[in-house]
This record gives structure tokens, sequence and C-alpha cells, in this order.
């Protein structure tokens, strides 16, 4: 079992037999992440966890390209239609990859748009992150139309707030999990993220059929961080 660190806090914390991943990185630059981190993050305690509207704020992927190491993973997301086939050329085509289908604070013109191009590439990652409302015929078509075989599930629950993260999204990630897991058995690499706190919350994924796990919004708490990680070792 392998450990991510999820984007953005890959670009910032990198433990030991953790794989960070950065970004996420788009074409163009979009704005400043720190200014929109500080406006827009808020822990909501009714919710029990992080909302944000950061909509992808990043320096862009040239910066993005230079700040990833080889054996860490580059989070990518199109904003524009075309923005994947412009990225292809500015990635190396070993650089491990996660392409982020399911920002939920942008509008993405043609979301799935040449993302078939990164499958080409001998990578030993090119997952497909995707959302927590992602339907059986959504996950159908990455897999079966496009090809991809590793899937993160999930990210950030769309709500009014912008993207909700933390433990309102373990039920999204164990449904789709098993839903996947039936209809695909073996086919495709599971990574489970959204809202693991704890080891239980781990074994929680691990028996419902996950391969890997992603760490995100527990980063937010380095002692429950580094507790988690004396766990997995």
């Amino acid at each position: 079992m392998e450990t991510f660190i999820s984007a953005p806090f890959g670009n910032y914390i990198k433990p030991k037999k953790c794989i960070p991943v950065t970004g996420t990185w788009t074409l163009q630059p979009r704005g400043n992440r720190a200014l929109s981190v500080l406006k827009t993050l808020r822990y909501n305690r009714q919710l029990g966890g992080w909302t944000n509207k950061l909509s992808l704020s990043n320096p862009g992927i040239a910066v993005g390209s230079v700040k990833t190491q080889d054996h860490e993973v580059l989070s990518i997301a199109q904003v524009d239609e075309g923005d994947f086939a412009m990225l292809n050329y500015k990635i190396w085509s070993s650089q491990n990859l996660e392409i982020n289908l399911s920002c939920p604070n942008i509008s993405q013109v043609g979301i799935w748009t040449d993302v078939k191009i990164f499958l080409k590439s001998g990578r030993d990652w090119c997952i497909a992150k995707v959302s927590p409302l992602i339907t059986l015929e959504d996950i159908e078509y990455l897999i079966d139309d496009i090809g991809f075989t590793q899937i993160h599930f999930s990210n950030t629950l769309p709500i009014s707030a912008g993207g909700l993260s933390g433990p309102e999204l373990r039920p999204y990630t164990l449904e789709l999990i098993k839903l996947t897991r039936k209809h695909f058995g073996d086919k495709v690499t599971i990574i489970a993220g959204g809202g693991i706190q704890h080891i239980g919350h781990v074994t929680e994924y691990m028996n419902a059929g996950a391969n890997h796990i992603s760490l995100g919004s527990v980063c937010f708490n380095p002692i429950k961080l580094w507790k988690l990680l004396r766990a997995l070792r």
C-alpha cells in the first residue's frame, strides 16, 4: 500500500515513504494561491470539514514542472478546451501524473477532451482524480473508453460555500470503492482519499477494496498526521 499526500499539501509536506502530489497546476497561471487560501479557506464546524474557493490558484505548469521531483506526482487540470493537449507538450513523458477531472470551483469546458494522450506514455502513475458525485456511467467511460486503470476517489464535495473536504467525504468514497470493485473487479487500482484522520479510516477504506490511500485535510493537524504516519509504518 502506498500513501499519497494530496495536492496542494504535497507541495510542502513530503514525509519519507510517502508520494507527494504537487499542484494542481494549469496551463496558465491562475491568481495567487497563498492569497486565495487566506481569503477562502475556512473550517466549518457544522459540517466538520474545510471549505474553500481556491479555483485552482497556481503559478502555472512552467513552475510546477520545475518544482515536482521525478518520484512525485504532478497534478494537472484543464480550464479551457485544448489545455490538456498543450500541457502534454510541456510535461516529461515519464512524469507521474494525476489528472484532476473534478475541481468544484471552476466550470471546466471539455473537461475530458484529449485526456487520453497522457495514457500513451509509460508512466508508473497516471491517475484520474474524480468527484465524489461521479456516476457509474462516467466511471465506465473513464475505464472502458478512455483507458484509465488508476482512479482516485475522491475530490472535494461541491457545496454552496465552494468545495468541502474532510470527514463528510468518507461515505461517498466508500460507496464509490464498493461500486467500482463490484463492476470492474481488480481491473482498477483505487486510491482512497477523503476524511482520513486515523488508522481506523485507512482500515475501513482498505476493507472496502482500496489499494492505496491519499491524505489531505489531516495535514492541517501536524500531530494527527504524525500519529497516522507512525501507525502506517
